[in-house]
């Protein structure tokens, strides 16, 4: 698939880069934000003809998913009994609930998975609930 990273630092201009290495992108555009942020900042990683992940760059994260009609709206689902909100910052500071949190390896892995085949990944359950 034909994937990019979209992202925006000064709130103004956003940085779209071709998926080479993701792993590797990741990290590097944690280590340019961790000191600008008060909290662990967040990408897209855009496929067009068919959506959008959001992926916080944190030991747990987030990992939300968009297609591209809107049609089709989930976030991954963690720990249902977990308490409490996370900070992290997609263009602006956002407060999200702890039970959406999974490991970021497992993110990552999943991210990996839809860039390839175009596919949600079964190895997390998807929801559309808020909580």
């Amino acid at each position: 698939m034909n994937a990019y990273i979209e992202y925006c630092i000064d709130g103004f201009h956003n940085v779209e880069t071709p998926v080479v290495s993701l792993r590797e992108q990741l990290r590097t555009i944690k280590n340019e934000t961790t000191d600008l942020f008060t909290a662990p900042f967040g990408v897209d990683v855009v496929i067009d003809e068919t959506g959008r992940m959001s992926i916080g760059l944190d030991e747990n994260t987030v990992l939300c998913y968009k297609s591209t009609d809107l049609e089709t709206q989930l976030t991954a689902l963690g720990d249902l009994n977990a308490e409490g909100g996370a900070v992290f910052y997609f263009g602006d500071y956002s407060i999200l609930s702890k039970k959406y949190l999974i490991p970021y390896r497992l993110a990552l892995d999943v991210l990996e998975h839809w860039i390839e085949t175009g596919e949600l990944s079964g190895r997390v359950k998807w929801t559309d609930k808020i909580y």
